[in-house]
């Protein structure tokens, strides 16, 4: 105990060891918190310039989200499929039930046709009258 409570009387040029350690203490506790504050000063400016590019791509996606709902309008997809995909809607007698499904498909299928043989295909003139054309039956509509 004696040599600890020595340390508080040892003197160096009339100066206790220990108060020069607390100068020493409290100058760097000083220059921590300059030197912290001026990180601060830099981090605040940062997250400004950072709130500013927050704000200018929130106004791009507020602009992009308008061209979008302008673009999926219903009435100019209807306009477009008409203009360019001669798309139309659907009138209610094209409807069909489960009733009539069988019939709709009987009457648009299409006969199967029959394979061309090498003989057949060997004895004719053209490649030109190898092709045959099907004409669907056509619609019938109750």
């Amino acid at each position: 105990m004696k040599a600890f409570l020595h340390l508080f009387e040892q003197r160096v040029r009339g100066i206790r060891l220990i108060e020069l350690v607390g100068i020493l203490l409290a100058l760097a506790m000083i220059f921590w918190v300059c030197l912290s504050k001026a990180r601060e000063g830099e981090d605040i400016k940062r997250m400004g310039d950072l709130d500013a590019q927050i704000a200018e791509q929130q106004e791009a996606v507020d602009a992009l989200k308008i061209k979008v709902a302008s673009l999926e309008r219903p009435s100019r997809l209807e306009a477009l499929a008409t203009q360019y995909l001669g798309m139309k809607p659907v009138e209610p007698n094209h409807e069909a039930d489960l009733d009539t499904m069988g019939e709709i498909s009987k009457a648009t299928s299409l006969p199967v046709a029959t394979p061309v043989t090498a003989a057949a295909a060997s004895s004719s003139a053209s490649t030109d009258e190898l092709i045959s054309t099907v004409k669907a039956a056509p619609e019938t509509h109750p």
